[in-house]
């Protein structure tokens, strides 16, 4: 572990040495290549492994250390046309090292503080190169959001250490906390601040604004990875608290599975391609916290496979609104129609993710619903019909964003429009080979 952090540390020296023209060409490589290094450094195995001081993984943090990796060599790649490219690569690889370090903390304190830490190079990648006037806004009320949400956990943070005397991992998982006076309010307090990060319906407003202001770098890391944050942090919270998450879970799950039909018709009546996907990522986040909230091993791994697939095929879908919006100067679906006959091939890629989106096989996407929608009705046969309503309300949706903006009658008053580069289609396919042919080596997952 120690020798990725130095690996990345030491590429913070390259932003001063190289030349502005091929410092992100040389940040991918080097983050390619780490990524490899990555993936040989464990053995795949269900046990805590790399274990240093505070530091340590298991298989959950693995798979998202990785994502996070990945998602931010692909965040280069995007972003080879920007301004600042010195200050933006700085940027992105603090983002990197506070991910990396919170996936990657033992100790319950560490992982709040890189938790925390993470927020601020997202809020200055929206504030600095998001392109509307309204970002800052939108990154006031994300920070706003998420900081009002995580003050109490530290108070929770501070009692679990009078508790039990250490904030390790491996002495406070798997416990029965026994909190003396208002049990719930406790509960909540220890998940609202990945329940907003997550973000879980009712407490979800900030990510549209977020991702409609930032630009396609901004809104692949907070769909790729800031998310699966949440996500994490409420599987570790569970595991302390297992007699009051038997107790309370439910609430959240109810609340899930309604946010995912009115979230789901709301995608219906879209027309900002970006906000579709936006609303997509609060669907499919609310369909993996059914998953671990159902207190099993098979859903706790639907839910953390769901996390892989999403990061991907969400922020996938992001770069091609970007390259409609590149040619088209807008991301309205009124005015990008027809695109089928302009731009054949990027349509192929369209179908590709739209059809992952809406769980298509071989998709991870498939595999992870397949197993969440499985406990689901294991844990109530009741909500049987509420599930078969949202997965076709969730396909729905995807369907519409494919067949709006690629059929249909071509804009006249687009004269011109941007050819693509090979840059663009490397980044389709490299989020679009993991997110298929990962199906075929499962079992190192699960």
């Amino acid at each position: 572990m120690m020798k990725l952090f130095m690996f990345i540390i030491m590429l913070n020296l390259n932003i001063f040495i190289n030349k502005k023209q091929i410092l992100l060409n040389l940040m991918v490589l080097m983050l390619m290549s780490l990524n490899l290094l990555f993936m040989y450094s464990i053995n795949y195995n269900m046990n805590w492994m790399n274990l240093y001081s505070w530091m340590g993984m298991d298989m959950l943090s693995y798979i998202l250390s990785l994502l996070s990796l990945w998602i931010v060599m692909l965040m280069f790649m995007v972003s080879l046309s920007f301004m600042n490219k010195k200050l933006l690569s700085f940027m992105l690889l603090l983002l990197l090292m506070s991910l990396l370090l919170s996936f990657t903390s033992i100790n319950y304190f560490m992982f709040y503080l890189y938790f925390e830490v993470s927020l601020f190079p997202t809020f200055l990648l929206i504030m600095g190169w998001g392109y509307q006037p309204e970002r800052i806004n939108a990154s006031m009320f994300m920070i706003l959001y998420t900081m009002f949400a995580s003050l109490p956990l530290m108070i929770i943070i501070f009692y679990l250490l009078n508790y039990f005397n250490s904030l390790n991992y491996m002495i406070i998982l798997n416990n029965m906390l026994e909190f003396n006076y208002l049990s719930f309010f406790h509960m909540l307090y220890m998940y609202m601040a990945f329940l907003v990060k997550l973000p879980v319906f009712l407490l979800h407003m900030w990510l549209p604004k977020a991702h409609v202001e930032a630009p396609v770098c901004g809104s692949m890391i907070l769909a790729g990875v800031m998310l699966k944050l949440g996500g994490y942090g409420i599987i570790r919270s569970m595991m302390m608290m297992l007699n009051y998450s038997k107790m309370f879970n439910y609430i959240i799950i109810i609340i899930s599975l309604l946010g995912m039909l009115i979230l789901s018709l709301a995608c219906m009546r879209q027309y900002d391609m970006k906000m579709l996907v936006a609303y997509s990522s609060v669907v499919h986040m609310g369909m993996m916290i059914m998953g671990v909230l159902s207190m099993t091993m098979w859903g706790t791994k639907g839910g953390s496979l769901m996390m892989l697939a999403h990061g991907l095929c969400s922020s996938g879908l992001f770069i091609l609104v970007n390259l409609s919006y590149s040619c088209t100067k807008s991301r309205n679906m009124f005015i990008n129609k027809g695109m089928l006959s302009t731009l054949p091939t990027l349509s192929m890629w369209w179908f590709m993710f739209c059809i992952c989106n809406m769980s298509s096989p071989v998709s991870l996407n498939l595999l992870s619903e397949i197993m969440i929608i499985n406990i689901m009705l294991n844990w109530s046969f009741n909500i049987i019909m509420l599930l078969m309503l949202g997965m076709y309300l969730s396909s729905m949706y995807s369907l519409y964003l494919f067949s709006y903006t690629q059929h249909g009658k071509y804009m006249n008053l687009l004269i011109q429009t941007k050819i693509n580069k090979m840059n663009d289609y490397i980044l389709l396919i490299l989020h679009w080979i993991p997110l298929n042919l990962l199906i075929l080596k499962i079992d190192m997952f699960i």
